[in-house]
C-alpha cells in the first residue's frame, strides 16, 4: 500500500499542471453547467474537509485519500481538485509556478529582442510631429491592441445605464481626519445588471479640489476597515493602502475591487460582458474584450462617479493596480485619457513586460486563464514575436501623461527586465512631447528610483507584492506632477 500510494502521489504531482491546464481550459465545454455546478459543490466540500481535518498540505496528510480517489472513479472530480490544491503555492511542499519547465529565466535564453518602433506607422512612415502621433500613430496602435490583445469593447445592443448610489457618508472618519463615502455603481440594460462598490476617502477641510489615487485591489470594499491600534500599521486601510500618508499630502483615495463585475471568468454569465451581447450571443467574440478588458472598464465607471464630486480634482486622478490588475490598469489608462496618471506594479506578461522576450510568464502560461485576453490573442501562443504590437507601445499610447512602472528584483515570473525595457522603448514617444523617460538601455540599480520624469521606473528588493518603498515613491511621484507641475 505504501509503495503504491507513493507512486500515485508522485504521478499526480508530476502531472498536476497538465491536469490543471486541461481541466481549467475545457471544463465549461466538456462538462456543461450542471456538472460544473457539481464540481463547484465538490470543491466546497473539499475545502470543508481540509478545515475539519486540519489538512495543511495535501501531499503530506492526504496521500491515502488520493489513493482512494484513484480506485473510486466516482470521486475523480475531487481528485482533480486535489491536484489543483497540490499545485497551489500556499501548500508546504508544492513547487511554485516559477519552477515550470521550459520557462525562460536567463537573459542568454532570450531569442527575440527586436522591438517595433512606435513612431513607425503601419505603412512604414516615420512620425515626427505630435499631431501625426495623435491622429495616425496612436490610433493605429490602439486598434491593434484592441483586436489582437485585450479585445475591443463592443457597442451594446441596448444602451447601458450607469447609476450611482451613495450608501453611507461618514464626515468624521479616521479620527476626524477625512470624509468617507461608500458608493454602489450599477450598470444595467434590458439584458441585466451588475454592480461594483467603491470607497472614497477625502481629506477634511481641504481648501481646494484634491487629486485622488484610484486604487484597484483584490479585496472586497469595507469602509470601516482601517488600522487604529497597531502603531506600525496605523492609518492603513484593510487592503494595505497607507491612507494617512495620502491624506497628509492632500490627496484623496478611492478603492474598488478588481473583477467585481467579472465574477465568472469562464462562461461570463455573471459579468459586465453579458450586457453587451447581441441577439443570441453567449460569449465574447474573438476580437471582443476578455477578463482584463472588463476589469479595465471598471476604472472608467469609477471615474464617472469621481467627476460628479465637487471636492475631487477630476483632472488629477491617478490609477493604480498590481499583478493581474496592473495589466488592466495599463489598458484602462491607455483607453481612457481622463486619467492623469497611471501606476502599474508587478504587471508582467500582458502588462508592462515585452511579449517577444517570452521571459517568465509567457502567453503559453497565461492561457491557463483562457479568457483574460481576447480570443485572437491565442493565435500567438509560442510565437509572441508575431504580435503586431508589443507592450512598450501600450506605454507609449499613454503619453504625454505620467506613467510609473514598478518591478521586484526577485519577481522573475513578471520579467522585471522586460518591464524596464518597455519603458526604455516607449521613451521616444515621450521625448516627442518634450518629456523625459528612460533613455538608457541600462536599468537603474535596485532601490534607486528614476522617477523625476514623466515615464518613471524602479526595481526594488523583494518580490511580487506592495512594499512601503513603493508607496513612498508613488506619493513622491504624485506630489511631483500634481502639486509642483514639474515636467
Amino acid at each position: 500500500m505504501i509503495s503504491c500510494n507513493y507512486l500515485v502521489v508522485s504521478y499526480l504531482l508530476k502531472h498536476r499542471r497538465e491536469l490543471y491546464v486541461s481541466f481549467n481550459t475545457s471544463i465549461n465545454k466538456r462538462v456543461g453547467p450542471q456538472k460544473l455546478a457539481l464540481f463547484q459543490e465538490t470543491k466546497k466540500n473539499w475545502v470543508e474537509l481540509r478545515r475539519k481535518h486540519k489538512i495543511i498540505c495535501p501531499f503530506v496528510r492526504s496521500s491515502y485519500l488520493i489513493f482512494e480517489m484513484i480506485v473510486k472513479p466516482k470521486l475523480i472530480v475531487l481528485c482533480i481538485f486535489l491536484c489543483m490544491e497540490c499545485a497551489s503555492p500556499s501548500t508546504l511542499l508544492a513547487q511554485s509556478k516559477e519552477w515550470e519547465k521550459d520557462v525562460i529565466y536567463s537573459e542568454a535564453q532570450v531569442l527575440h529582442e527586436e522591438v517595433q518602433d512606435p513612431l513607425i506607422t503601419v505603412s512604414g512612415d516615420r512620425i515626427t510631429t505630435i499631431e501625426d502621433w495623435i491622429t495616425e500613430g496612436r490610433p493605429q496602435i490602439m486598434g491593434m491592441f484592441a483586436t489582437s490583445v485585450y479585445g475591443r469593447v463592443p457597442i451594446a445592443e441596448d444602451p447601458i445605464e450607469v447609476r450611482f448610489e451613495e450608501i453611507e457618508t461618514d464626515i468624521d472618519f479616521f479620527d476626524n481626519r477625512c470624509i468617507r463615502k461608500l458608493v454602489t455603481i450599477t450598470c444595467s440594460n434590458a439584458r441585466g445588471s451588475v454592480s461594483m462598490n467603491m470607497a472614497l476617502y477625502l481629506p477634511k477641510n481641504a481648501k481646494q479640489q484634491v487629486p485622488v489615487l484610484l486604487r484597484m485591489g483584490f479585496a472586497a470594499i469595507e469602509g470601516s476597515n482601517i488600522e487604529l491600534e497597531n502603531i506600525q500599521a496605523y492609518g492603513r486601510l484593510g487592503n494595505g493602502t497607507p491612507l494617512i500618508d495620502f491624506l497628509e499630502k492632500g490627496f484623496g483615495v478611492a478603492c474598488i475591487k478588481g473583477g467585481e463585475i467579472v465574477e465568472d471568468e469562464i462562461g461570463f454569465r455573471n459579468s459586465i460582458h453579458k450586457l453587451f451581447y447581441h441577439g443570441r450571443q453567449s460569449m465574447p467574440r474573438a476580437d471582443e474584450w476578455g477578463v482584463l478588458g472588463g476589469i479595465a472598464w471598471q476604472f472608467s465607471r469609477a471615474m464617472d462617479y469621481l467627476e460628479t464630486q465637487e471636492a475631487v480634482d477630476s483632472e488629477k486622478v491617478a490609477i493604480l493596480g498590481f499583478s493581474k490588475l496592473g495589466k488592466s490598469t495599463l489598458w484602462a489608462g491607455a483607453q481612457d485619457q481622463r486619467f492623469a496618471m497611471v501606476l502599474s506594479q508587478n504587471s508582467g506578461c500582458a502588462g508592462a513586460a515585452l511579449w517577444n522576450r517570452k521571459f517568465g510568464e509567457s502567453l503559453k502560461y497565461m492561457s491557463r486563464f483562457p479568457h483574460w485576453l481576447c480570443g485572437n490573442a491565442h493565435k500567438f501562443i509560442g510565437r509572441e514575436e508575431d504580435f503586431p504590437v508589443d507592450q512598450h507601445m501600450l506605454l507609449a499610447c499613454i503619453a504625454p501623461r505620467p506613467v510609473y512602472i514598478v518591478s521586484g528584483i526577485n519577481d522573475m515570473w513578471a520579467d522585471n527586465m522586460g518591464e524596464y525595457l518597455s519603458t526604455h522603448y516607449a521613451t521616444p514617444v515621450y521625448e516627442l512631447f518634450g518629456l523625459k523617460g528612460q533613455a538608457s538601455l541600462e536599468r537603474p540599480t535596485i532601490n534607486e528610483a528614476a522617477d523625476d520624469r514623466a515615464l518613471a521606473y524602479h526595481v526594488r528588493s523583494g518580490g511580487h507584492g506592495y512594499y512601503q518603498y513603493d508607496w513612498d515613491q508613488y506619493l513622491k511621484f504624485m506630489d511631483f506632477h500634481f502639486n509642483t507641475n514639474v515636467k
